[in-house]
């Protein structure tokens, strides 16, 4: 391994280090084998320097334009005083530190250093320092027992409801990520940084816990109402930043906890942390307050837990269907069937899943799912002259359950069940357990239908999707938004739509919202669609009531 060493109990690791040429795209690597820091490799301030002199043998682009050529950092190793009391660590650790630079500008800026410990095989010591700017009136990056410690300090003395923990989460930043690019995300993470700082008084200190996570700590609250218009605050300045991409706008999720006499800095965090779960789970893009009685998180895994088994014993389960439409004529011939977990516990979908995995239900939960499915929906799927499809969402660790198996293998051979069940995996497991999904459909032949969701990358050919099995793959919305501005964009998804027929795949569009869109849709030959333009997702009822008025 070259570069930096893994964090690690040995001090004997050999590590090569870095030369002048090497090439920037390796920072990379010094970070994932580094401490977990939430920032793009290419907006580090990357060195690795000889222990003893202090000699820089590698320098990132990064470094050289912040920093300039002279050996900055140099003059910041054990021959002068400040670091003479902070010995540069032994291999195989990483330390945080916290210095002042001096800019190619004359500027004096607070970066946050670490510090990666690495040796060669002659024993020659080197380390690694990854420097990232200090944003704001707050942290870039703080580990979680130095927030404790801050959190600690401001709770000494202090009265009940007078110190305000609020967690702030970016909604879905995962999708920005995937619009904009990593480092483009990283340069909207610092804008957001500067616009919560904004909104804060001088008095409260933010910091940065991971990637799209930050935390106020507010002091001093004459009342208990200030934290939650704290948070308010925040939450109404991110909604005023710019779209990062067309019909993607940046919106947080909030959660305040406001200390009680018997709280500790644990148990503030923890309830701030609990708040931004709900927040998330009551829809996102707003502001929960903690009352004190919200569940831990464990809690409310345990929670799902307890609700997935009392739902696969009784039955009880809710969908929302959002509809398949033939692009032509507008015309429902399928849904998408969504699992909703009862119960107010803030769990995204995939913790969900997680719980039912880790608890030996994903194969009965996926007997439940299509049996419910089928007994809401199965009178309109099964209409005599109908061509219709009912989509639901399996994970892998389902392909591997005997029973769950057995069931679809009873309707792939059923008489009227047969073609019209179609199970889909995320494009990315999809690939990942490509031997799974062949094995899968050579079980089943061709009457349940395999699926990809969430298709994003045009350059990947669909061969190895047909030769799995896979019967239809889902575009994702961000494929979509670009159709009606980039004419090349436009091109490649006709080509993709083009290969899919001959490969006898069918290519839906996701998340389609606006007639623009359907109308490049029709352009590029794409004959299925799912999204707003159409419908929400919505409950049995309402879904089979819009089948009816269209047959009206």
């Amino acid at each position: 391994m070259a570069g930096a060493a893994k964090k690690s109990s040995s001090s004997s690791e050999a590590v090569a280090p870095r030369t002048l040429g090497a090439p920037a795209a390796e920072i990379q690597e010094i970070v994932t084998h580094g401490p977990r820091l939430a920032i793009a490799a290419a907006d580090l301030l990357a060195v690795v320097v000889e222990r003893t002199t202090g000699r820089i043998q590698w320098r990132s682009e990064a470094w050289t334009d912040r920093l300039g050529m002279h050996d900055t950092l140099a003059r910041h190793l054990p021959d002068t005083m400040e670091l003479a009391e902070l010995p540069l660590p032994p291999a195989g650790e990483s330390w945080r530190r916290a210095r002042i630079f001096q800019t190619v500008d004359g500027d004096e800026l607070l970066f946050d250093l670490v510090l990666i410990g690495a040796s060669t095989e002659r024993g020659t010591h080197f380390a690694t320092v990854l420097a990232t700017e200090r944003i704001g009136s707050g942290m870039v990056v703080t580990d979680r027992p130095e927030l404790i410690e801050i959190l600690e300090e401001a709770l000494i003395d202090a009265e009940p409801d007078s110190v305000a923990s609020i967690y702030i989460d970016l909604d879905r930043f995962e999708k920005v990520v995937n619009a904009v690019g990593t480092v483009q995300s990283v340069r909207l993470i610092e804008q957001v940084a500067r616009k919560i700082s904004s909104t804060m008084r001088a008095t409260d200190m933010l910091f940065r816990l991971q990637g799209d996570e930050f935390l106020i700590v507010a002091v001093g609250l004459s009342e208990k109402e200030q934290g939650e218009e704290l948070g308010e605050r925040v939450r109404s300045a991110i909604a005023t930043l710019p779209e990062p991409a067309p019909d993607l706008m940046l919106s947080v999720s909030v959660g305040v906890a406001l200390n009680s006499s018997d709280d500790t800095a644990q148990s503030l965090l923890a309830s701030s942390e609990t708040a931004v779960h709900l927040a998330k789970g009551r829809g996102r893009n707003r502001v929960v307050l903690s009352d004190g009685a919200l569940p831990s998180r464990n809690e409310r895994l345990v929670t799902v837990e307890r609700q997935l088994r009392r739902a696969i014993e009784h039955r009880n389960v809710r969908f929302a269907y959002q509809p398949l439409v033939r692009i032509a004529d507008r015309k429902i011939v399928g849904a998408e069937a969504l699992l909703r977990i009862g119960g107010d516990v803030g769990l995204s979908a995939s913790e969900v899943v997680s719980t039912a995995e880790q608890s030996g239900l994903m194969g009965s939960l996926g007997i439940l799912v299509i049996e419910g499915v089928e007994e809401q929906i199965g009178d309109w799927l099964l209409a005599p002259g109908a061509d219709r499809l009912a989509m639901i969402n399996v994970a892998a660790s389902q392909l591997d359950d005997e029973e769950f198996l057995g069931l679809l293998e009873r309707i792939a051979f059923h008489d009227e069940l047969a073609d019209h069940f179609g199970l889909e995996m995320a494009a990315t497991n999809a690939f990942e357990h490509l031997a799974q999904v062949t094995k899968i459909t050579s079980r089943l032949g061709p009457n349940v239908k395999v699926g990809a969701d969430g298709w994003s990358n045009l350059d990947i050919p669909l061969k190895a999707l047909a030769d799995a099995g896979v019967s239809y793959m889902k575009l994702h919305r961000n494929l979509i938004t670009q159709l009606t501005t980039d004419e090349g964009h436009r091109d490649r998804i006709g080509r993709l739509v083009r290969e899919g027929r001959d490969r006898n795949i069918d290519v839906i569009a996701m998340g389609v919202e606006k007639e623009t869109e359907l109308e490049a849709l029709k352009q590029v030959g794409c004959e299925l669609a799912q999204g707003f333009l159409f419908s929400k997702a919505v409950s049995a009822h309402d879904f089979l009531t819009a089948a009816a008025a269209q047959r009206a």
